[in-house]
């Protein structure tokens, strides 16, 4: 694999984190009336939070297979 290629997953990787997986954790056990409350002093909902991470996740996803495909 091209080393330019390679750096660029590898960065993308670490550009994901942990965030998804860190508030899947903190909020697995809140029923879905708990989902719909505030979260801290972030002004939004725990289940906006999640959504926020799962769609970051999705684009960086999308974005290792665009680089992946290219030669």
């Amino acid at each position: 694999m091209n080393e330019h290629k390679e750096l660029t997953l590898r960065a993308l990787s670490q550009l994901k984190g942990d965030d998804l997986a860190r508030a899947r954790h903190a909020f697995k056990r809140f029923t879905p009336e708990e989902m719909k409350q505030h979260h801290g002093e972030s002004g939004k909902t725990r289940a906006q939070i999640l959504a926020e991470y799962e769609a970051w996740d999705t684009k960086i996803d999308a974005a290792i297979a665009w680089v992946k495909s290219k030669e």
